[in-house]
């Protein structure tokens, strides 16, 4: 049975907007510079905006921690822990990824702005 014109250009517009959608979801919930950087280390937990560039020292039961955040990533430039693993780690940026510097206890996390929908400026415990 022909399916007729009508019908299939109806069908392909419909699927056009759905592949559409799809793309605009994932790219707003991925978008790199989107939401904050969690930062948890012993003494509490700190929150920084991803879209803002900056360099933050934390400290930890080892030493210093040296994070930056630079064009909506965030990773670990180098800390007090002894094989230093966490600065080969990629720069994080979607929504739920973290890096953990174990034995000097800092967890980075990436939290979209959608989680809490919290008013949040720069650090908060």
């Amino acid at each position: 049975m022909k399916r007729q014109p009508v019908t299939l250009l109806t069908d392909i517009v419909i699927l056009g907007l759905v592949i559409a959608a799809i793309l605009w979801i994932s790219g707003n919930t991925l978008s790199s510079g989107s939401g904050y950087l969690q930062v948890q280390t012993h003494d509490g937990t700190y929150r920084y905006a991803l879209a803002t560039d900056r360099e933050i020292h934390v400290q930890g039961p080892l030493g210093d921690t040296h994070i930056i955040i630079e064009d909506g990533r965030a990773h670990i430039h180098d800390s007090a822990c002894p094989t230093k693993s966490c600065t080969q780690q990629r720069p994080i940026f979607s929504a739920r990824s973290w890096i953990a510097c174990l034995p000097n206890q800092i967890l980075l996390t990436i939290v979209g702005e959608s989680e809490g929908d919290m008013e949040v400026d720069d650090v908060t415990n």
